[in-house]
């Protein structure tokens, strides 16, 4: 009972000095007489949790007396200093109250340990073994009970920073805490067009794949006997490997089937091919035609291709050579 008539005398200038504030504070005031009940039905961490809503409404420095008060009853002594502490530090304390508050400081230092705290940026807010969030402005100096604790730094911005320190009664200690700053990257800018009339925010353009069928046109040059004309279609079986079908038309008229592979499925696609020539010159004469060649795309619609290639004629007539070497240039459309 001793205890609680000793808060209640530390409450009576508190009330005073609620009343005589603006009305705004009246919320304040009439949290601290409901504080005052808890503590007369020994309520403690009711009045507890009474007295911290009133400072938040209205920080004063009595308050925190009476905050004190109230965690040393419930035998959080630590707790307790730290809020003696911030009184004596506030700039509204009672100063016929500060050698009473002092004492009571001095006989709980001797039974716990001291921490001064050091924050960077200075203004971070910082909390012990995850408890109350307070300013390290206020409060630079933390008394905690004797063992492990976890101290935690923060400031938006910024990464929290942890440390962990051991406290023993009666000694004094130190921690740092730096605080990194969240670098955010720029974000990409989007130009707005006017497209029909409208805005559209625009987009890297795709350029669509080439279509598989295409028509050819091809310049076979056999120099000692001149040269013919392939024109025909083209497709695309995979993206390596392609067939082709023209008609011959030069000296002699005939046809031609034959595939192509890609070396190199690219724009610029080196290839071999290989191919079956058939000419209507006195009779059928069918040849075997192999080729190395290297085609070029110049856009999707159109290509051009040049190759060295070989013919081999199994029928030839008298004055022909059976095996030729006959190069060829020719292009290539697409829709």
């Amino acid at each position: 009972m001793n205890r609680v008539l000793f808060v209640a005398a530390l409450l009576a200038p508190a009330l005073a000095f609620a009343q005589s504030a603006p009305d705004d504070k009246v919320d304040a005031q009439s949290l601290m007489q409901s504080g005052v009940k808890l503590l007369e039905g020994k309520d403690y961490l009711g009045a507890l949790a009474v007295f911290k809503t009133a400072y938040e409404r209205f920080p004063g420095a009595k308050i925190l007396l009476n905050i004190g008060t109230t965690l040393k009853l419930l035998g959080r002594d630590a707790d307790a200093a730290n809020a003696y502490q911030r009184y004596l530090d506030a700039g509204d304390t009672d100063p016929k109250r500060r050698a009473e508050v002092q004492k009571l400081l001095d006989k709980i230092d001797a039974k716990v340990g001291r921490v001064d705290i050091k924050a960077m940026p200075s203004d971070s807010a910082i909390t012990v073994d995850d408890d109350d969030w307070l300013n390290v402005v206020r409060a630079p100096t933390w008394r905690l009970a004797p063992g492990h604790h976890a101290i935690t730094a923060r400031k938006d911005g910024y990464t929290p920073a942890t440390k962990s320190i051991e406290t023993t009664a009666g000694e004094a200690a130190s921690i740092s805490l730096e605080l990194a700053q969240v670098v955010v990257a720029p974000q990409p800018t989007v130009i707005a067009q006017p497209i029909d009339g409208g805005l559209h925010a625009t987009a890297p353009a795709v350029e669509a794949p080439r279509s598989r069928f295409g028509a050819m046109v091809f310049g076979n040059f056999d120099i000692p006997h001149g040269g013919a004309a392939l024109v025909g279609a083209t497709g695309d079986v995979t993206d390596r490997i392609a067939v082709r079908a023209a008609v011959i038309l030069g000296p002699h008229v005939g046809g031609y089937v034959g595939g192509v592979v890609a070396i190199l499925p690219h724009r610029y696609r080196p290839y071999v091919s290989v191919g079956l020539p058939v000419f209507d010159s006195n009779g059928a004469r069918i040849s075997i035609r192999g080729a190395a060649g290297f085609e070029y795309e110049l856009n999707r619609h159109l290509a051009v291709s040049i190759e060295a290639g070989v013919e081999h004629s199994f029928d030839p007539e008298m004055d022909v050579k059976a095996t030729a070497f006959v190069p060829a240039i020719g292009a290539i459309g697409r829709l």
